[in-house]
């Protein structure tokens, strides 16, 4: 018996995703892939903004973003995207995130960024 043509796909897909999820130090079980056109996927981050929890979410066709996790029916809040490539290695979305999320913690301690003017 053949394997259905599609399980490559679905498989790479998983794999990516899980790989992208195990750099970030999240479980496979907090992340889900979803083939389909667009493919999507999604990671659950224990990491906060504003209090409430973070996600990573990717679409085929729209590469992956950083956004704060949806309350009842609203949309996600997006605070960074990356659309190219829509694919990009898993460890450089994991360089992305964590340099997302350490811009957002200075940003919060009340970093400016700004040259001293001394």
């Amino acid at each position: 018996m053949k394997p259905d043509p599609g399980h490559v796909e679905v498989t790479a897909l998983r794999d990516y995703v899980e790989t992208v999820a195990e750099l970030l130090r999240v479980e496979p079980a907090a992340s889900w892939s979803e083939p389909g056109s667009p493919a999507t996927a999604y990671i659950a981050l224990a990491a906060r903004h504003a209090g409430r929890f973070l996600m990573l979410q990717w679409a085929a066709d729209s590469g992956w973003c950083l956004a704060v996790e949806p309350d009842g029916g609203e949309a996600p809040s997006v605070l960074v995207r990356w659309p190219e490539p829509a694919r990009p290695r898993p460890a450089v979305v994991a360089r992305r995130v964590h340099e997302a999320l350490t811009e957002a913690a200075s940003h919060a301690k009340g970093s400016t960024h700004e040259p001293d003017s001394r």
